[in-house]
């Protein structure tokens, strides 16, 4: 996967809109993402931050796992920031999820986007998670102080279970 600039891009007006892609084992330093979307042509950026909570469905939750198809996963990104691009003018876009494991507190998933005026922005990272969370092959597995561990479906992804599939716990993805 593409890394990210560790400096902010300095872009002039006419250069052309960034898509950075980052799918990485490494801590995502929380807010780290809007300082790769700055532009002199953008008056707004949005950003989203998925971390860790402590707790799910009255279970206590020690951390979050997460195994991806990194190709794969990169493609479909991508290809959500062709759709995002379709409906609004965005000047940068910035995606970066964690895999393996993510402590309770830390982010999994970071979104940033500039454009010239803050509704487009706004708008645009709330599709962008939203179709993060129903199109890109990235799964999580939430592990529970002495209850063990569950691989969490998706329940907004856009995927309908396969015929005679439905309510079948699936395996974890296999190692490579």
């Amino acid at each position: 996967s593409q890394s990210a600039p560790s400096a902010p891009p300095r872009l002039g007006g006419a250069s052309p809109p960034l898509d950075l892609v980052e799918i990485t084992p490494n801590a995502l330093p929380i807010g780290a993402l809007a300082s790769r979307v700055v532009c002199p042509t953008a008056g707004g950026i949005a950003t989203f931050t998925g971390t860790t909570r402590d707790h799910f469905e009255g279970k206590q939750v020690v951390r979050l796992e997460y195994e991806a198809y990194g190709a794969m996963a990169e493609k479909e990104i991508r290809a959500i920031c062709g759709r995002m691009r379709a409906r609004w003018a965005l000047r940068h876009i910035a995606f970066a999820h964690r895999t393996g494991v993510v402590p309770t507190c830390e982010a999994s998933v970071e979104i940033a986007v500039s454009s010239r005026h803050r509704k487009e922005a706004l708008e645009a990272v709330q599709y962008a998670i939203d179709e993060l969370k129903a199109h890109v092959p990235i799964w999580k597995k939430e592990v529970y102080d002495g209850e063990g561990a569950a691989w969490k479906e998706n329940t907004e992804s856009a995927a309908p279970p396969a015929a005679g599939m439905e309510g079948l716990k699936l395996p974890p993805p296999m190692e490579a």
